[in-house]
């Protein structure tokens, strides 16, 4: 891809939910990070406002600045020539209210300040409530341009009432992303006590509603596993998404595992890339973790989605894969376990579909950085 032609450095201000462990949400500023490094070169500087600025520098190498200090927000804001709000699934009111209506509040922030504001790759809704609905609609109608990571997410701004016509359906930004070196997966691999010598099926739980902290859930999910192993005699690993959030759900779950050596836990918090490295090794993928589904798509290895939210099956049917999605809860063990089974003995059939799919889904993903640096060249 060729750069595009730079006459002076833009610092672009990126809001989203990062430096808070949350592995699906650092891909996705890695995958930002990656792309305006291929797209615009060293001629853009990032500053990420985050939570935890000095990790999400040590992690990124990018600037980073405390997300929640309104006094640093005005004055990054100030000096930033645009502001990209995402990706991820920020505008949303499922999780918490509060959550949409800071993401909002920064964005009216810098366009208070003339500062032109891009909704970037965003996953958007669920909205449930009518005022959520009608403060997204102002906001996006503002904004001097969205890019959107799947065709639902569209539809549902065009369903709440935004006629933004610099709108555009692109990709998730970790489409983007590259795996780590070989060396630091096998130091991952080392350290974790992860079996070499066996193919592995990697596994992403999450707890999720009324099943956080419930025994009952954590039993579900080991009867789920073990039959999965049963069905296809591969050994599971467990990859965790959010630590330490994850790493004790997958604890839970193991406790009541019976037969225990064949299943494993990674521990540690490690970088989008290296987990990206990970999946490219593994058999197949089980996963409620949207960027696990992600990894795996990327790395052309099969997935399995277990749905707790809308935008994993909107994951699944954007990739022609919707009949490898079953619902979170209230599943029959043995049916997902066949499902399972069958997606591995289709696996030279899944691989090739998606090694396919992969590049068109990178050349999406940089187009959300492409259209920015269109809209700066411009101004």
């Amino acid at each position: 891809m060729q750069r595009l032609t730079m006459r002076k450095t833009y610092r672009i201000a990126v809001s989203g939910y990062y430096g808070c462990g949350n592995t699906g949400d650092e891909a996705v500023l890695a995958g930002i990070r990656a792309s305006f490094a291929r797209v615009a070169g060293e001629e853009v500087e990032l500053i990420a406002l985050s939570q935890n600025p000095e990790e999400t520098t040590r992690l990124h190498g990018v600037a980073a600045r405390y997300r929640m200090s309104f006094k640093t927000l005005k004055e990054t804001l100030q000096e930033s020539d645009m502001l990209l709000s995402g990706g991820g699934s920020l505008l949303q009111d499922t999780t918490s209210v509060r959550s949409l209506l800071y993401y909002l509040w920064v964005c009216r922030l810098a366009m208070r300040r003339k500062v032109p504001v891009v909704f970037y790759a965003q996953g958007m809704g669920p909205l449930h409530r009518s005022l959520s609905r009608k403060l997204v609609q102002y906001v996006a109608n503002r904004c001097a341009f969205i890019t959107v990571r799947d065709p639902a997410s569209a539809e549902l701004l065009k369903e709440i009432g935004v006629h933004n016509p610099n709108l555009e359906i692109t990709a998730d930004p970790a489409f983007a992303l590259l795996p780590s070196p070989s060396e630091q997966v096998d130091s991952l691999l080392a350290q974790e006590g992860l079996p070499i010598d066996r193919p592995l099926l990697g596994v992403a739980l999450r707890a999720w509603g009324q099943q956080q902290d419930s025994v009952e859930a954590a039993k579900a999910y080991a009867r789920l596993l073990e039959a999965i192993h049963a069905k296809t005699g591969l050994s599971i690993v467990l990859l965790p998404m959010h630590v330490p959030d994850d790493v004790e759900f997958g604890s839970a779950v193991l406790h009541h595992i019976t037969n225990s050596g064949s299943f494993f836990a990674i521990q540690k918090a490690y970088s989008p890339e290296t987990l990206l490295g990970l999946v490219s090794r593994l058999q197949g993928v089980v996963a409620m973790r949207l960027h696990t589904l992600i990894f795996a798509a990327r790395v052309a290895v099969p997935a399995f989605a277990l749905s707790y939210d809308p935008k994993v099956r909107a994951l699944m049917e954007s990739l022609g894969l919707e009949s490898y999605c079953a619902e979170w809860k209230g599943f029959d063990t043995e049916e997902i376990a066949e499902r399972v089974s069958k997606m591995l003995d289709e696996r030279e059939k899944r691989v090739d579909h998606l090694q396919k799919l992969a590049p068109l889904l990178e050349v999406k993903a940089l187009r959300s950085t492409e259209r920015v640096m269109e809209i700066l060249q411009q101004k």
